[in-house]
């Protein structure tokens, strides 16, 4: 009786990691949502956009995020790569070390194109000084979410020059 108890716990598990596996994915997916809600309330607010410009922004925020992201990936992967061969892992050297750092800067490149790119699309649709709040709305934002998950609260303001 006891072998058959063992056996099918043995059996079961499988299915209790993949439930919890289920929920972790869930509450990501919750999280994210809950983010994106807080995001777009914030930059709404301090964007002070019209019905109007939100119907136009949000769509091209969108997709500007999406490349931005995929990018940042990518830069993440590369970097990663970097990491493991200067750090350990799988040593690369000479060229194949030349061509991961290659890749990793002109990511960097690739950022300003993209930024560079989207702010004429903005400027398209929002007046410069709306442009210039959505920079600003998307750094306080980041610092906020930063001290957030640090358990700190509120960031300070912004040091003024």
């Amino acid at each position: 009786m006891k072998r058959i108890l063992f056996i099918l716990t043995i059996a079961l598990l499988p299915l209790s990691l993949f439930a919890q596996n289920e929920q972790a994915k869930q509450q990501r997916m919750q999280r994210m949502q809950q983010l994106q809600s807080s995001k777009i309330a914030f930059f709404t607010a301090e964007i002070q956009l019209t019905p109007k410009e939100a119907e136009e922004f949000w769509p091209l925020y969108n997709e500007y995020w999406k490349e931005r992201d995929a990018l940042m990936r990518k830069t993440q992967r590369a970097m990663s790569e970097i990491y493991s061969s200067v750090k350990g892992g799988v040593v690369k050297q000479g060229p194949e070390l030349v061509k991961l750092l290659e890749a990793y800067i002109a990511n960097s490149t690739e950022e300003g194109s993209i930024h560079r790119a989207y702010f004429d699309k903005f400027y398209k649709i929002l007046p410069i000084e709306k442009v210039a709040k959505l920079y600003v709305a998307e750094e306080e934002f980041r610092m906020k979410m930063i001290h957030q998950l640090r358990g700190t609260g509120t960031p300070p303001p912004p040091v003024q020059k």
